[in-house]
């Protein structure tokens, strides 16, 4: 990542308790205080199965740029980067996790591409952290690119999208960090979170690379 990129992005500095998302001045205006602690205009009427979302920087042309450059034109070196901005990002949360995991791709589409890069993120983002990265989570479904597609078509095109190893027994009564590289709705990792619940994860954290701000 050089030095002229790195001064363009858009850090986020004070997000959404709940959902990361940079918190919009009209959201100030029409929410006391108190309301946003229980998250933002973005976020308020969904039900997540995570504890929070942790953004590191906004999404925009520039941004979007460095990782679509990471994940279609094979520049992998961006993901040890990416993997420090966000450890700078977590330093500044009063979380614990005692695991880390990643999104899965389909094995398909990891096959294509050659790599998963939340996987490669994690992976540096462990050996930074001397925290374990657990492979406990696979994607059964081979779903359709998300970005196209409205909050309600993600949730149902994600439906037992996702199945789990017997590693992710490894995770009862911890907490876990889920790492990717873009936040939008939020969908993916919620059901992420929604399987890692049911099998008995105590507190789940998600962190992203990049936030989707005006994305609902």
């Amino acid at each position: 990542m050089c030095k002229d990129c790195f001064n363009e992005l858009r850090f986020i500095n004070d997000g959404c308790i709940k959902c990361g998302k940079t918190i919009l001045n009209e959201t100030i205006e029409k929410l006391n205080p108190e309301e946003l602690l229980n998250g933002c205009s973005a976020c308020m009427n969904k039900t997540y199965y995570f504890e929070k979302a942790i953004g590191c920087i906004e999404y925009d042309d520039t941004s979007k740029k460095i990782v679509f450059g990471f994940k279609y034109n094979d520049k992998t070196f961006i993901a040890k980067n990416i993997a420090f901005i966000m450890k700078e990002k977590l330093d500044t949360q009063d979380i614990h996790y005692d695991y880390i995991i990643y999104v899965p791709l389909h094995k398909r589409r990891e096959r294509k591409r050659g790599f998963n890069q939340s996987k490669l993120i994690a992976k540096y983002l462990g050996q930074i952290e001397d925290i374990k990265v657990l492979d406990c989570i696979y994607r059964q479904k081979n779903t359709t690119r998300l970005f196209k597609l409205r909050n309600e078509e993600r949730s149902k095109e994600l439906k037992n999208a996702f199945g789990f190893y017997n590693s992710i027994n490894l995770c009862k009564n911890k907490n876990v960090l889920i790492i990717d590289d873009i936040f939008t709705t939020g969908s993916t990792v919620n059901e992420i979170s929604k399987t890692l619940k049911f099998n008995g994860v105590k507190k789940i954290y998600v962190c992203t690379f990049l936030t989707r701000i005006n994305c609902y």
